[in-house]
């Protein structure tokens, strides 16, 4: 069987366009990506499946997509412009082919009118050519001649760097794929830097598909629809924030699909894959969809219709492993988008519009970090006579709150600074011997090379004030919420988050996070870690919602107390269900149960 070559007109035309300089950049980074292992290069099975670093996506995965989308043979395709931004070796793309092809024949229209309805692009050449060879074989197989095949082939394919040509293409209806998933800090410099340059929601530690996020809805029409299966971290996470602004700034979320335990992929992927699909206009109300194992048994275009609602609101019965459940009014601005669970969601939102958050002016709640020192083998010790006794500051170590009730172990915080700011060292001649000792590590600091008349600080400012508030300590790296009190004897180290409060009881806000239901807004928000620990950071900790303290009655109150003593969570959670005024089953739902 013949097969559609490069060499065809179209693409040397398209090739003699590509400046040196994105050449070489192109080159630089396909040298960086053969090193990396790809998650979400997704081909289909079979005789395209011989690349390296590649996970097989399985085709009900692919049509439910694209049935999301809106593209579908039943359309007028021919006319609309479809974009895959990241074709690989052609999973999504020989579908998209073969819709196209069908909508055309519907119409009774010549396949030649296809030829401006689809646009594909591949950075590698041989994964390029891969994909016209699917997509010629596909329109084969649909009853196209060979020649129109082979042109069409050609045509619609591109070897080249979207994020770098998306900016001068045409406006699409349809953007359509599954972006390379790779850490912007793992390719070159000068590319990175390109990129992060053109397309500003690439903050921070951002994964490259945030670029293709932003790059695919910017191409859109109004009315276009951008439908990517792509990890789902970016919804949560800090880097994603300027992203999730772009699209609640002038996009509407249709649909989410978490997949994480589906049985999406021939092999295992850990990448937290979601199907997001996203169209250019006013937010309505969203689908938010969790597919599990066993949801492979329907097809497709069975999932999707699924999930569209009947009637405004109400959803149709769901297929075996898939759930569902409408939101009516989506997040705004930067806020994290928890979407794992429909349950769990529906359950959030509810919450958080009757409850205030956590740290609240009203309660004079804070939530805090303790002090980062940039060298804890210095900073820290156990030696009660090392330096002068007011430059050493108990300190309240992750360890210390294991039990569930603080117990010291000892640990001093060597302190440089006072209620004024640093110490001069002058007046601490053991002190600054200490230091001078260990100056050219102290110095080697990035907090010290930034302030080199202060080079024995730690990167955090001490607020001594601290030390005699009490507080609850809430370890980093935790599987439950696990909130302890300090009466007001220590300092935090950085691997301890504290909270104050001017009108709280701290055993009453205590026992109430121990609850599940306070768990459950950090597991919503959170990202769990190898192991299933959660990361009890402040930005997860400020979501949880809470109670006016004053509305909750004495015996209640008592029972909290006496919960967060006992550390017993079945109590905690019975009475914050009261407070809460939901139902155990719906938190046994919004927690998987």
């Amino acid at each position: 069987m013949l097969r559609p070559r490069g060499t065809l007109a179209c693409r040397k035309q398209r090739r003699s366009e590509v400046r040196p300089w994105r050449r070489a950049a192109n080159s630089v980074w396909m040298t960086s990506m053969q090193q990396t292992f790809l998650p979400f290069r997704y081909v289909p099975s079979g005789p395209l499946a011989e690349s390296k670093g590649v996970v097989y996506t399985k085709s009900w995965v692919v049509d439910l997509l694209l049935d999301l989308a809106g593209y579908g043979d039943r359309m007028n395709l021919v006319d609309a412009l479809a974009v895959e931004p990241a074709a690989g070796e052609g999973a999504f793309l020989v579908a998209m082919a073969r819709r196209l092809a069908a909508s055309c024949v519907r119409q009774g229209r010549p396949l030649s009118d296809c030829e401006s309805s689809l646009i594909a692009y591949e950075l590698d050449d041989a994964s390029a050519e891969t994909a016209r060879w699917a997509v010629a074989d596909a329109l084969l197989a649909a009853g196209v001649g060979m020649p129109a095949a082979s042109k069409l082939a050609a045509c619609w394919i591109r070897t080249g760097d979207y994020l770098i040509d998306a900016p001068r293409l045409p406006r699409a209806d349809f953007v359509i794929g599954n972006p390379p998933y790779v850490r912007l800090e793992d390719m070159p410099v000068e590319v990175a830097g390109l990129y992060r340059e053109t397309y500003p929601t690439m903050r921070g530690r951002a994964d490259l598909y945030v670029g293709f996020f932003e790059a695919g809805l910017r191409q859109l029409k109004d009315g276009g629809v951008c439908g990517f299966i792509c990890a789902d971290r970016w919804m949560l996470n800090q880097y994603g924030a300027e992203l999730r602004r772009l699209v609640t700034g002038g996009f509407g979320v249709e649909t989410i699909v978490e997949m994480h335990n589906a049985d999406a992929f021939d092999d295992e992927v850990s990448a937290y894959p979601a199907i997001t699909i996203i169209r250019r206009g006013r937010q309505t109300r969203t689908v938010v969809a969790s597919a599990g194992p066993g949801v492979e048994a329907a097809s497709g275009s069975v999932l999707a219709s699924s999930l569209r609602p009947a009637e405004v609101g109400v959803l149709r019965p769901m297929p075996d492993g898939l759930t569902a459940a409408v939101v009516d009014n989506w997040f705004t601005g930067t806020d994290p988008w928890p979407c794992s669970s429909p349950a769990r969601l529906a359950l959030l939102r509810r919450l958080e519009e009757k409850f205030r958050p956590l740290e609240s002016e009203a309660t004079g709640t804070r939530v805090g970090i303790g002090v980062a020192t940039g060298l804890d083998k210095v900073f820290i010790t156990r030696d009660a006579g090392l330096v002068e006794p007011s430059r050493l500051l108990p300190l309240a170590m992750a360890q210390d709150t294991a039990t569930g009730c603080f117990q010291w172990s000892g640990h001093f915080l060597v302190n440089p600074w006072d209620a004024d700011g640093l110490v001069d060292l002058r007046e601490f001649p053991r002190l600054r011997a200490y230091f001078e000792q260990a100056q050219a590590e102290v110095k080697k600091r990035n907090t010290a090379q930034r302030n080199p008349g202060g080079w024995y600080r730690t990167i955090d400012r001490v607020h001594l004030s601290l030390v005699n508030q009490p507080k609850l300590y809430i370890p980093d790296i935790k599987e439950h919420l696990n909130p302890v009190l300090d009466r007001g004897e220590t300092y935090p180290h950085h691997n301890l988050y504290f909270l104050t409060s001017d009108r709280w009881d701290l055993e009453v806000l205590g026992g109430l996070l121990l609850s599940s239901v306070a768990q459950l807004f950090v597991e919503a928000y959170g990202v769990r870690m190898r192991g299933g620990y959660l990361r009890f950071q402040a930005q997860y900790l400020r979501r949880v919602r809470v109670p006016n303290p004053e509305a909750i009655a004495p015996a209640q109150a008592g029972s909290l107390i006496e919960a967060f003593r006992r550390r017993d969570r079945r109590l905690a959670t019975a009475v914050a269900l009261q407070l809460y005024r939901v139902e155990e089953s719906e938190i046994e739902r919004a927690h998987g149960y």
